[in-house]
């Protein structure tokens, strides 16, 4: 039998605690998650990808099933203690970073992607930077995968700010927490494509939706304003994504 770290396991448990908590003093809200939410929600996988210092907020808009979303984590021991955490979330690992056991950790993302059973989720500019660039991985993942990719952000209104290479958030209670969710891109649709054309395609669309988030936080777009710049048709998402086809509920709002 497999010995289990608990101080590992009792550090990660306290953690997600400490996160649930600061949640549930913090107000939400939601924009651009409808398509998003329908596809998890008939069980269809994704790729998911947003900055490095954002991580600690994210687990709380994976919408799918436990155990059904991966997420590459540096092998390190700050990576073990962000793997043990993310499994109180119902998120696995898989372990590999751009220095450590990349071409490993690759392979596997690209054996479960042609698995088509669960999702996968890249912090593009981690685990080391440069902060806020999206290195190629990330970019032939989503020019071989089928799945779409949706670029998240999450901005806090009372927020920590660490002195990190990512300037690493930590949400503060009592604020608002925006999550800004883009159209979903589809760039297998584009077989001519090169990995820099694409990584710079993704880097760009995911500094849109930063850019999204932060002006709702800060009280500059409202609702409204903001789902019509996330909307397919403009740029920088068209031409590279298309609006969902639902079964049931036809095309997103």
């Amino acid at each position: 039998m497999e010995s289990r770290n608990w101080p590992l396991e009792i550090a990660s448990w306290t953690t997600s605690l400490f996160l649930r908590l600061i949640k549930l003093t913090n107000s939400a809200r939601y924009i651009g998650f409808e398509g998003y939410r329908r596809w998890l929600g008939e069980g269809k996988p994704v790729l998911i990808a947003f900055w490095h210092n954002q991580g600690l907020f994210m687990p709380f808009v994976w919408f799918g099933k436990p155990g059904k979303i991966k997420l590459i984590v540096s092998q390190s021991k700050d990576g073990d203690l962000i793997a043990a955490l993310l499994r109180w979330f119902g998120i696995l690992s898989v372990r590999g970073s751009s220095s450590r056991g990349s071409t490993a950790a690759l392979k596997e993302l690209l054996r479960l992607d042609r698995a088509g059973e669960d999702s996968i989720v890249f912090t593009p500019d981690g685990p080391k930077g440069p902060i806020y660039r999206v290195k190629e991985g990330v970019a032939y993942l989503a020019l071989s995968s089928k799945k779409p990719l949706y670029l998240l952000s999450v901005t806090c209104s009372r927020v920590k700010v660490l002195g990190s290479w990512d300037r690493f958030r930590i949400p503060l209670p009592f604020g608002t927490a925006t999550y800004v969710c883009s159209p979903p891109l589809h760039l297998s649709d584009f077989p001519g494509i090169s990995l820099p054309e694409a990584a710079a395609i993704i880097e760009n669309c995911l500094r849109q939706t930063n850019r999204i988030a932060d002006a709702l936080s800060g009280g500059v777009l409202t609702d409204r304003e903001a789902l019509s710049l996330l909307s397919p048709d403009r740029s920088p998402w068209s031409p590279y994504s298309r609006r969902e086809e639902s079964p049931r509920e036809g095309k997103d709002s």
